[in-house]
């Protein structure tokens, strides 16, 4: 079991990191003198984008870090593993928008966080099913 929940955290861990260089990929153009605003940029932050942005870069994996530490409790095991299958549709499907807009600095991401998205799962849900 704890090989499985040592497993879990650091993908976890890793899944947060992967959240860091996306974000950070995308500001790295800067540093250049280039313009990283979107092109219908407003000047407006979207209030709901950037707190959505944070509950699935930080919160989710935070939440599903403390469930680990909490592991005892089946009905804890039980949030992890929904956290985690939160955390795989979400990879996946932010994966597959570079089908619609392509970036070559993010197909170095994208693909990378919906694998550990699918692990993540896939080692929560063992987790749930193993016996005490």
């Amino acid at each position: 079991m704890e090989t499985k929940v040592s497993k879990i955290s650091l993908l976890w861990v890793i899944i947060m990191v992967g959240f860091a260089m996306h974000i950070l990929a995308d500001i790295l153009p800067a540093f250049w003198g280039a313009s990283i605003a979107m092109p219908d940029a407003t000047g407006e932050a979207s209030m709901g984008m950037i707190m959505f942005i944070i509950v699935m870069a930080f919160t989710v994996p935070m939440c599903g870090l403390l469930c680990m530490n909490y592991r005892n409790r089946k009905a804890l095991r039980i949030i992890n593993l929904a956290l985690a299958s939160l955390m795989m549709l979400f990879n996946i499907f932010h994966a597959s928008e570079l089908f619609m807009e392509f970036n070559p600095v993010q197909l170095l991401i994208h693909p990378v966080m919906a694998v550990l998205g699918v692990y993540l799962f896939v080692y929560s849900l063992r987790l749930v099913k193993q016996k005490e």
